[in-house]
């Protein structure tokens, strides 16, 4: 049971991405501002502590594998489609991640159904992960600064490039060998 405990983290923060979404537009002035920024830590906590624990006794699991990832970028999407809603200059970032995640989702399947294997996170996704969890959270904090707004937005576009490349080289070419175009 106690294996599970970082898998029930994950499931947690799935539920937190209608409540982030929600309490993103419904407290958007005074002190309940912050009401989102409380829900988004929480969740970047919650991801923090499975992933500990889950190293820590030994308690990854396949299914970890996967769904730790997913709420992850089910929460990484929404922040960045909040923010899109507000200011139209992060399409510039959310069309982007749509486009990186769902490259990573046709990696990581095609690697699954060919070598028997879940790829894991490495160094560049967890940096990357951080990294857009800072943005985010600035973003959450700042909220009517478009010069900021943009800064952010080109940041966390450069960190998404940054780790698709690594994962695109050391993994799906790299480790995998997995080719995209067929000679």
């Amino acid at each position: 049971m106690k294996k599970q405990i970082p898998n029930m983290l994950s499931v947690f923060r799935l539920f937190m991405v209608p409540v982030f979404f929600y309490t993103y537009f419904e407290y958007t002035e005074g002190p309940n501002q912050y009401i989102a920024v409380g829900v988004y830590v929480l969740a970047w906590l919650t991801d923090a502590l499975d992933g500990y624990l889950a190293r820590r006794n030994n308690w990854i699991t396949d299914v970890g594998k996967i769904l730790d990832p997913i709420a992850d970028k089910l929460m990484q999407f929404t922040a960045a489609l909040c923010f899109t809603i507000d200011n139209n200059i992060f399409l510039i970032m959310l069309i982007p991640l749509i486009i990186k995640e769902a490259v990573m989702l046709f990696g990581t399947v095609a690697i699954l159904k060919r070598k028997k294997v879940v790829v894991q996170a490495h160094w560049y996704g967890k940096l990357a992960t951080g990294l857009l969890f800072v943005c985010a959270g600035t973003r959450l904090i700042i909220r009517d600064n478009p010069t900021l707004d943009i800064i952010l937005c080109l940041t966390m576009l450069a960190v998404m490039i940054f780790s698709l490349a690594m994962y695109y080289f050391k993994d799906f070419k790299g480790k995998y060998e997995l080719k995209v175009f067929k000679r």
